[in-house]
């Protein structure tokens, strides 16, 4: 299976994996680093880079010992970078010390780890610069909290918008092939078609 998912924290973030059997992609490490890492070398991975689907605090708690511990700077949505202030506020709730945390902005578009090829899709909704990681070689879309297992995310928080994100899911997602999975931020995996076909907050539309 091409990724591995650790749930941390009181909310359970979802933290990705998301590896070729070579090289590895580490998406929004909310704690735990030293669970990561050995995770990665259980493997024989190689560590590439580490990213972030969106900035609130519960997806990016551990970025600060995780780039000390690997020399790697996660890169972000531009508009959530610009927006930080705002959308980690509450991260003081979560023993978060935004003075430490760093992180490089980005626009959407390609991105090369090593062996692994990732097309980043701006997805606006749940936060202003939301990115959804789809890795077409391998089948997988890492989503954080634009689209969950029958539901979506949040768009009543700082930077939200209910419209943005259902045209994000319906243009950015839901274009995918069907059987793309689906790793989202919080719960289970699902596939890009059975959130199609079943989920109530985002149908597709015919």
């Amino acid at each position: 299976m091409p990724v591995i998912t650790y749930p941390f924290g009181m909310l359970e973030a979802n933290c990705h994996i998301v590896h070729n059997g070579r090289d590895a992609v580490v998406f929004d490490p909310a704690d735990d680093t030293g669970a990561v890492l050995k995770a990665v070398a259980r493997e024989g991975l190689q560590l590439q880079g580490v990213a972030l689907t969106h900035l609130h605090a519960d997806h990016c708690l551990g970025c600060a010992a995780f780039s000390a511990a690997t020399g790697l700077l996660p890169i972000v949505g531009r508009e959530d970078w610009e927006e930080r202030e705002l959308l980690l506020c509450k991260g003081m709730c979560f023993g978060m010390d935004m003075d430490l945390f760093t992180a490089m902005p980005v626009s959407a578009g390609h991105f090369s780890w090593g062996s692994l090829e990732c097309e980043a899709l701006h997805a606006p909704g749940h936060s202003p610069g939301s990115l959804c990681y789809y890795f077409p070689s391998l089948g997988i879309v890492v989503t954080g909290d634009v689209l969950f297992y029958r539901s979506v995310g949040r768009s009543d928080l700082p930077g939200g918008n209910a419209a943005q994100l259902m045209a994000s899911i319906r243009s950015r997602i839901y274009t995918l092939p069907d059987d793309t999975l689906v790793c989202p931020g919080h719960g289970p995996e699902t596939s890009v078609g059975a959130e199609k076909r079943g989920n109530p907050f985002c149908p597709a539309m015919d």
